[in-house]
Formats: structure tokens, C-alpha cells, sequence
């Protein structure tokens, strides 16, 4: 007898943890079904049309299988689109608080959450996360947390940002912006040798030449504002129209004339239709009239423009007294329609304006709103 119950303890063994296995496999076959219950009534709440009633039993439900991260975060994101923050937020804040995320998704549903913050207004909130995520080194965090510090005017804190984190940045777009928060934090400060720092930027920046261009020729001196405006104005040529007059002027003021036409020469065949009116200005103070003449209008012929053409109408009034005030009177209605056109277009969004905005209001990009070119443009 006792052998055999030697002989049955294995047997007994073994049998234990057979039931054992099979209670535990109940235990989730019970806890499945009670998941598709649970996600049956969501949706037979959602196919009823009592929404509210729907989405709130499946954000409950999270609570239960938030293993399901994906679907979750397609439905945070359904939310957000249906100006329902409130509910985006509290999705999100469960996610991130759930032990089974891979680093990945916890970024991701971390950024998401930041995103959320912003759209309800919530920014310091949304600058911790973002924040975090910088310094965990995810460079997509760089777009939301720089438009945050554009739109609160934070200048040094991007600019602090940056300078921990440099390796993080890649995009042209990055760059602009830092270089646009070193001037605005030179402007404020009085203090243009942030300015120099962006130029030193990976990306050339437009705007911190410009400003100390500009800078140099309110302070009457010339040969710095050359030296900016020269450098800009060779590099990015479509920008002329900013300060093309304040640059012959520069150059008039040192008796350079001659170096400014030099110049306006070499820029003929990548610059537009401004530059080209200035060549024949310079042409026509040289007594080379009929030179300006035939280059405007073969240019015309090229590429026709609404502002080479009124400047064809001044340059032939002049040139014959009878038709003088006629031709005065038809650019006066060219000028009048010239007027009534955007000077500035945003090359992102498409956003014009009559002035320039280095951060554009429609789409919040830096530097991306030019001067306008084609037909009615220069």
C-alpha cells in the first residue's frame, strides 16, 4: 500500500498542475470575454447613437485592456479631431501610465498628449512633455515644442534648447527658427551679436543679415550695411526688394555708384524684374538710354511683367513729350492695379500679404514668406 501511494504522487502531481494550467486558462477565456462584452456594449452604444454613452464605456474599458495601445490612441486621435480635448487628454494620460508601453509608444503617446495640451491651451503642460522627449533625445519634438516657443515669444528658452540639444537638429526649418530667435532676442535686448551667432548657423539664415544691414544704416554706417546687404542680397536675390534703395544709397553715400551697377550686373541672371529696372536706372544715369530701352523690352518679351511694363510707359513718356501725360495716365491705372496685389507670399501655406513676416501667421513657419514673383510680383 505504501508503494503505491508512493507509485500516485507524481500521478497527483501532475494532475494539480494540469487543473492548475486549465483554471488558469478560464481565468483568461473569462477575462477575454468579458473584454468583447465590454467592447460589444461600446459599440452597440455607438450603433444606437447614444455616442457619449459609447465612447465613455470604451475609455473605461482601457482601464481593463489598455494593451490594445493602437486602437486607443486612433480613437484619442478621433476625439481630438471632434474638438473633444477633454476626453483626447484622458486617453492619452491612461496610456502613458500603463506599464506594458515600449519606449516608442510611450514617446509617441507622450507627444500626442502634448499636442492635446496645445490645442486646448493647456501650454505649460504640453512644454513639460515636449521638454521630457527633447531630452530623451526624439527630434520629433522639436516642430511643436518651437511654434510653443514662437507663439509665447520665449526667444531664450528655444535658444537654450538648441545649444543642449544641437544634435537633434537636421531640418532647414529648425534652423530658420533659431536663427529668427537670436534676433528677436538681439532686438529686444539691444544686442546684435546674438545676431552674429545665427549666422554662424549649419543653414543661412535671411533675416539676421538684414537686420544687421539695417542695423548698420540707421547708425549711417555704410560700409557694414554694404557688406551685409551685399552678401544677402548675392546668396538670396529674391529678397532685394527689402532693401535694394537703402543698399544704392549705401553705396551713393561712399561715392560707389559704380560698384552698385558692378553688382546689379552680375545679379541680372538670377534676379527679377526689380533688378532688371534698376540695371536700366543705372543704365539711363551712364546716358545710355537707348541701351535701357532695348534691354527692357526684350526682357519684356521674355518674361512679360506688370511692373516692367509700367516702367516701360515712364521710360517712353519721357522719351516723347506729345504722348508724355497719356502714357503718365495708363501707368497711373497699372500702378493703382500693381497696388491692389500682394507684395509677399508664403511659400508653405500660400498666406500674402502687403508686408513682410518672418514668421508666417497662417502656418507658423519662419522665413518662408518671399516676395512675390510672375506676372505681378518682382
Amino acid at each position: 500500500m505504501i508503494e503505491l501511494l508512493f507509485l500516485l504522487l507524481p500521478v497527483a502531481a501532475g494532475y494539480g498542475w494540469i487543473m492548475g494550467k486549465n483554471s488558469a486558462k478560464n481565468q483568461a477565456h473569462q477575462l477575454n470575454r468579458q473584454i468583447t462584452s465590454e467592447y460589444s456594449k461600446g459599440l452597440k452604444f455607438l450603433l444606437d447613437r447614444e455616442e457619449d454613452q459609447g465612447l465613455e464605456h470604451l475609455i473605461n474599458l482601457l482601464e481593463v485592456a489598455a494593451d490594445s495601445v493602437e486602437h486607443y490612441s486612433t480613437l484619442a486621435t478621433m476625439f481630438r479631431r471632434r474638438g473633444e480635448l477633454d476626453r483626447a487628454i484622458k486617453i492619452h494620460e491612461l496610456l502613458l501610465k500603463h506599464p506594458s508601453l515600449s519606449e516608442k509608444e510611450s514617446a509617441t503617446t507622450r507627444l500626442e498628449l502634448a499636442e492635446d495640451y496645445i490645442m486646448a491651451g493647456l501650454l505649460d503642460s504640453a512644454e513639460e512633455h515636449l521638454v521630457w522627449l527633447v531630452k530623451a533625445g526624439e527630434p520629433e519634438a522639436l516642430d511643436p515644442i518651437i511654434t510653443l516657443y514662437s507663439q509665447t515669444r520665449e526667444w531664450e528658452k528655444g535658444i537654450n534648447m538648441f545649444e543642449a540639444h544641437s544634435e537633434l537638429f537636421s531640418k532647414e526649418q529648425h534652423f530658420k527658427a533659431i536663427a529668427n530667435f537670436y534676433c528677436e532676442l538681439a532686438l529686444s535686448n539691444n544686442n546684435p551679436q546674438l545676431m552674429r551667432k545665427a549666422i554662424s548657423l549649419n543653414y543661412k539664415a535671411i533675416r539676421p543679415l538684414y537686420e544687421l544691414g539695417l542695423t548698420a544704416y540707421t547708425s549711417e554706417d555704410y560700409v557694414k550695411a554694404i557688406y551685409y546687404w551685399r552678401e544677402l542680397v548675392c546668396q538670396f536675390t529674391l529678397f532685394a526688394p527689402l532693401f535694394i534703395d537703402e543698399l544704392a544709397h549705401s553705396y551713393k553715400q561712399l561715392n560707389l555708384t559704380h560698384q552698385f551697377h558692378d553688382l546689379l550686373n552680375d545679379l541680372l541672371d538670377k534676379g527679377g524684374v526689380l533688378i532688371k529696372i534698376k540695371h536700366c536706372q543705372a543704365l539711363l544715369e551712364q546716358g545710355h538710354t537707348k541701351q535701357a530701352f532695348d534691354f527692357l523690352t526684350d526682357s519684356l518679351k521674355r518674361q512679360p511683367t506688370i511692373r516692367g511694363f509700367s516702367f516701360l510707359l515712364q521710360l517712353m513718356g519721357n522719351q516723347n513729350k506729345n504722348t508724355k501725360e497719356v502714357l503718365n495716365e495708363i501707368d497711373k491705372l497699372v500702378t493703382s492695379y500693381i497696388a491692389t496685389k500682394p507684395d509677399f507670399q508664403c511659400q508653405h501655406c500660400g498666406f500674402t500679404s502687403h508686408t513682410i513676416y518672418w514668421n508666417c501667421p497662417s502656418c507658423k513657419h519662419w522665413e518662408t514668406i518671399v516676395p512675390s514673383r510672375g506676372l505681378d510680383g518682382f
